[in-house]
């Protein structure tokens, strides 16, 4: 970008000095001629740049990453973090504040500390461990040391504000493992750093999610201001198991003294006092899931010889080139921050752990922190798909790897510790479906389908193996887990279908109508028959409302409801459909649960509730809904309707942005009126996809026709092999609402 720089500036040389003489008379001075010849040669090249600066600039004269809105999510139900990091990287040190909720922040609470692991959108917590906290004076106590905040500024890539009870200004930036921190202190003889080590949001900030510090170590080398250390824990979404956070922090030559504080499992800190009127200190920290050597080794890959500024810079021009992989035009200024800031939500999770597996010794892929594989299969990864398709590969490849170490590879995994509980179903096969069926290169092929039909056989409950649907026996969440049973048997068939293997596909495909058995056409709620209800091993339908909400791992259903959930039929929606009543009953029927609040975005399971419209011959009513869904759950101001959830919100918001809708562990996308003019996505392939938007009215909201390298579809969804080498898509939108 240096070179486009030094272009432009002397394009605007060449333009101030042209529009100088442009009026004089005497325009037949020889170095006139030459300059007007190189300013009409630079309009033809500007062209050429303005891709490249479109690709690094909004229209507003912003970076994609300097539009993004940091705040977003962190307040209500969001659980978004606001501290920065790099693209799936390792780390995300962040401020905590009292009361600051499962992602540690919330705006307007004290400043209690900058923690170094968090992680984002979860509905319920874990890390927040090596708590840095800089002072005047001295207090170790966890809630002692709270102190206002002013003067805040946070980006994906840098974090700034004043400590007002201390008149300390403290900055960080991240690199994938660490963090370099800036302390700029007033004149004081007490200046003052403390190292929590026992500190973590499950346990301090949060403690209804039951965290726990079981001890640790902390050891401090004077000659190199060095410390290191590690500390272990549990509690927190995910397995209950302990696990270790590992830590290297390099001092930049202002500590005096450290002094060591250990209570056994109750304690352990460490206060580095600083020399006297110590004026800017910086600190350098490296962290590791698997030992201190670790620490170390990425310390002095990172950070060591490294400044904030340097390090800062480099996080920024590593967003600049994630997020203007997109480039959006013909929005307001608010839809392009809304835009970018969930684009930045969408790359943060889970975390690339490569090298750093604290489970075993493997020389492969190792992405960790999914909170959970339930959210993020259905739009974060379809987006990586078409983004960064190598990290969907590494993503495999660390599934096969837990697999073949661990003899399991389930959905929700973090400190790579394996969890059994299971929100839905088993649906890393759907990660993989996606990615096989759309040609997404560097995947082992058999291991992975190995790893696919082992799950089909194994990982489904003892019921659905032994019934071939799942039913209620006195557990919980049978509706929804055999809802996506099926799907995930119908992603696993297809697999099978492309490895030859007959006998599998037959029978999976068999098996993913079972929602069938869970479909009771004489159910009815608000005059509406036919939904998907709990029934018992001998047949007997069990009795509830179907429009009844049901919470987290509770009976039927997993926190929704059965008019949201009898929908979720990816695989068969034409035989849905029928089993609804046909077109025009389900046309009916979505309306009044959308126009109710019966079915619900605020999870997963209700993503493609919507586009069931399409399939009815109203692609209309599909715009209409989603434009609906979008402007009432989404904005700056009030964050997300629920839990962001890794990146799968966010998903959602991208793809309804530029007009296509992915059908996930399926090759297609269903087509919707973008919300730019004009939007230009960038594969890693090097191949450009292109939507450009043609309104017949300002107001047009409704496709008219949609073409595809100038031919018209006459089908509401495009096939990703035919978007995955490069393509344009147009759009005519009207004002009229029609079929």
């Amino acid at each position: 970008m240096q070179s486009v720089a030094y272009f432009n500036r002397i394009f605007i040389l060449l333009t101030a000095l042209y529009i100088l003489f442009l009026h004089k008379e005497q325009t037949d001075i020889p170095f006139i001629h030459h300059l007007k010849k190189l300013y009409f040669m630079k309009i033809k090249l500007s062209g050429l740049c303005l891709l490249l600066l479109l690709n690094t600039a909004g229209i507003k004269g912003q970076s994609p990453t300097d539009q993004v809105d940091m705040l977003m999510g962190t307040y209500g139900l969001g659980h978004c973090v606001v501290g920065p990091q790099l693209p799936h990287g390792s780390i995300n040190p962040s401020p905590q504040t009292a009361n600051g909720g499962h992602g540690g922040y919330v705006v307007g609470q004290p400043i209690r500390g900058f923690g170094q692991l968090h992680v984002s959108g979860p509905g319920w917590s874990r890390y927040g461990q090596i708590l840095l906290s800089p002072q005047t004076g001295f207090n170790p106590e966890e809630t002692g040391h709270d102190s206002p905040l002013s003067d805040e500024e946070a980006r994906p890539y840098y974090y700034r504000a004043r400590l007002d009870r201390y008149g300390i200004t403290a900055e960080l930036a991240p690199t994938h493992h660490c963090a370099i921190y800036r302390f700029s202190f007033p004149p004081t003889d007490e200046a003052n750093i403390l190292l929590d080590v026992a500190h973590n949001i499950p346990q301090h900030i949060v403690p209804e999610v039951k965290g726990r510090f079981h001890g640790g170590k902390i050891d401090y080398d004077p000659s190199r201001q060095l410390l290191t250390g590690w500390g272990e824990y549990s509690g927190g979404f995910g397995s209950g198991e302990h696990y270790k956070v590992y830590f290297a922090i390099e001092a930049d030559g202002t500590v005096q003294e450290a002094q060591v504080t250990d209570r056994a499992d109750s304690a352990l800190y460490a206060r580095l006092q600083l020399n006297e009127n110590p004026g800017t200190v910086c600190l350098r920290v490296g962290i590791s899931l698997k030992s201190t050597d670790n620490a170390l080794r990425f310390l002095q890959e990172e950070v060591v010889g490294k400044d904030l500024e340097s390090v800062k810079q480099a996080a920024r021009q590593t967003w600049n080139s994630t997020l203007s992989a997109i480039c959006v035009k013909g929005g307001s200024e608010e839809e392009e921050r809304l835009f970018y800031t969930t684009l930045y939500h969408s790359f943060l999770m889970p975390r690339d752990r490569t090298g750093d597996n604290p489970g075993w010794d493997s020389k492969a892929s190792h992405l960790d922190d999914h909170y959970c594989i339930w959210d993020t299969w259905r739009t974060k990864y379809p987006l990586m798909v078409l983004l960064q398709e190598s990290f969907v590969a590494k993503t495999v490849d660390s599934f096969i790897d837990r697999f073949q170490h661990n003899g399991v590879c389930n959905p929700t995994f973090t400190s790579s510790l394996d969890w059994s509980s299971k929100q839905g179903g088993d649906d890393v096969e759907n990660v993989i479906a996606d990615a096989i069926v759309k040609g997404v290169k560097g995947i082992d092929l058999e291991k992975a389908y190995g790893l696919m039909k082992w799950n089909a056989f194994h990982m489904r409950s003892h019921d659905y193996q032994r019934l071939s649907w799942e039913p209620e026996t006195g557990g919980i969440m049978s509706c929804s887990a055999g809802l996506e049973y099926a799907y995930n048997d119908y992603c696993t068939a297809q697999v099978a279908a492309l490895m030859g293997d007959s006998l599998t596909h037959n029978r999976l495909a068999r098996r993913s109508g079972s929602w069938k058995q869970l479909f009771n056409p004489e159910a009815e709620s608000f005059g509406y028959k036919g939904f998907v209800i709990p029934r018992r091993p001998d047949g007997q339908w069990v009795s509830i409302d179907p429009a009844k909400n049901y919470g987290s791992w509770v009976e039927y259903f997993y926190e929704g409801n059965s008019w949201t959930y009898t929908l979720f039929v990816p695989h068969q929606t034409d035989q849905l459909i029928a089993s609804c009543g046909g077109r025009e009953d389900m046309i009916s029927r979505l309306s009044y649960g959308f126009d109710h609040k019966l079915i619900s975005l605020n999870n997963e399971p209700g993503f493609l509730s919507p586009f069931l419209f399409i399939h009815c011959g109203r692609p209309d009513l599909a715009a209409y809904y989603v434009r609906q869904l979008r402007q009432s759950n989404f904005s700056l101001e009030h964050g997300y309707a629920d839990n962001e959830d890794s990146g799968a919100m966010g998903s959602w918001y991208v793809f309804t942005s530029i007009g296509l809708f992915p059908n996930a562990g399926q090759d297609f996308y269903y087509l919707l009126p973008p919300a730019f003019s004009d939007v230009a996505l960038l594969m890693e392939n090097g191949k450009k996809l292109t939507i450009h938007t043609v309104k017949d009215s300002p107001d047009a909201c409704y496709i008219k026709s949609v073409s595809l390298n100038g031919k018209v579809l006459d089908r509401g969804w495009i096939y990703h092999h035919e978007i995955a080498q490069g393509a344009c898509i147009t759009y005519e939108l009207t004002n009229k609402a029609s079929k």
